[in-house]
């Protein structure tokens, strides 16, 4: 049975720790990013360097997040319960703002793409991410 709850239930587990595999790579990679910023990375336009180097800061910033997150979710774990899609959401938010706005400033400066609206659509992702988890939050203590 593919719809059983058992199946969901291990879907959301394995999906838990592709979150935390990508909030590994996601935050190596922005030390990697940082360090050849610093000392690799040259551009005669210093506006450039400084909106590669923000976009860093947010990956950083937001790895730790999302890891904060998932330590959240995990909660449910460490209580021998099973995890719930619901503490999924703040992750899931936070890495897809990752992607969305680090993404689009890496893109539009390193790969020389047209990212339109994508990093500000990424900021308010982050934001949806922080008020996710509040609700979480709140949730649980009601509980």
């Amino acid at each position: 049975m593919l719809n059983s709850p058992e199946s969901s239930k291990k879907m959301l587990f394995y999906f838990y720790g592709l979150l935390w595999l990508l909030t590994g790579l996601l935050g190596a990679s922005s030390v990697f990013l940082d360090a050849w910023l610093s000392h690799g990375f040259t551009s005669s336009d210093s506006d450039v360097l400084s909106s590669l180097q923000t976009a860093v800061r947010y990956q950083q910033f937001n790895s730790l997040t999302l890891a904060l997150s998932l330590w959240v979710a995990g909660g449910a774990l460490r209580q021998g319960r099973p995890i719930s899609g619901l503490s999924l959401v703040p992750g899931l938010l936070f890495l897809l703002a990752i992607f969305a706005f680090c993404g689009g400033i890496y893109g539009k400066h390193l790969l020389g793409f047209t990212t339109g609206a994508i990093t500000p659509v990424g900021g308010f992702l982050m934001a949806l991410g922080w008020l996710s988890l509040a609700h979480y939050g709140f949730y649980q203590h009601k509980r």
